[in-house]
């Protein structure tokens, strides 16, 4: 799990959520001390071959939920501590694998201003249902220049928007949403209803394999 802007509007904070989550069978959601936000951790994928080998690396962070700046009065945005804690990790993992990235994937809530700058490209290839404009913060605090400069981060991942399901490959990253799984809302009308995002990564290199599961069972955005 990865906090976003509404986890703590109902009467428990982020870290009473956390100590509750990991109360739960098959919790690997924790915390990273020392950086903003609660839900910041990484967890590695063990080789195939060699259990003791790290083959991929996910990174969660905390996307956090409304900026206290006055003027903007908008969605928050991933704090530089943040971005210095994943590049540290980024570089850690790439020493501990003599030199070389290790395959990585990134979950956060809110989505980067880079998903809006991707679909009005033209050239985007994109696939998936695109219902409304990507409502991420009006700072771009640098997170997706920071993951083209590691050059580990394969894909990110996203949620916030009810009504986007799709993936969008821009400067070798794939921006990608999840797709709604909640209950009724205010807005819950993506066409197909209810449904989730599998990944499956291939080990050894920076591809995968992502298909969107409507509820019911039927596989649609084959990708």
């Amino acid at each position: 799990v990865t906090f976003g802007n509404h986890d703590d509007e109902s009467g428990m904070s982020r870290e009473e959520l956390l100590d509750l989550l990991k109360t739960l069978p098959g919790n690997l959601s924790t915390s990273t001390e020392g950086v903003s936000g609660v839900t910041n951790y990484v967890l590695t994928v063990a080789s195939s071959a060699d259990a003791n080998k790290d083959a991929a690396v996910l990174y969660f962070f905390d996307s956090h939920s409304y900026t206290k700046d006055e003027e903007l009065k908008h969605y928050d945005w991933i704090k530089p501590d943040q971005i210095s804690w994943y590049t540290t990790c980024s570089n850690g993992f790439a020493a501990a694998n003599g030199g070389k990235k290790l395959p990585s994937m990134a979950f956060f809530h809110i989505p980067l201003p880079e998903y809006n700058e991707a679909v009005s490209n033209e050239n985007a290839q994109m696939m998936g249902y695109r219902g409304e404009a990507a409502c991420s913060p009006k700072i771009n605090s640098g997170l997706f220049a920071a993951m083209r400069s590691q050059g580990d981060i394969v894909a990110t991942f996203v949620g916030h928007d009810h009504i986007n399901d799709y993936l969008v490959n821009w400067r070798s990253i794939a921006l990608c949403y999840g797709r709604y799984t909640g209950g009724g809302t205010v807005y819950n009308h993506i066409p197909g209803g209810n449904g989730a995002r599998v990944i499956e990564l291939t080990e050894g290199s920076r591809s995968f394999h992502t298909y969107i599961r409507i509820a019911g069972g039927r596989i649609i955005n084959e990708i």
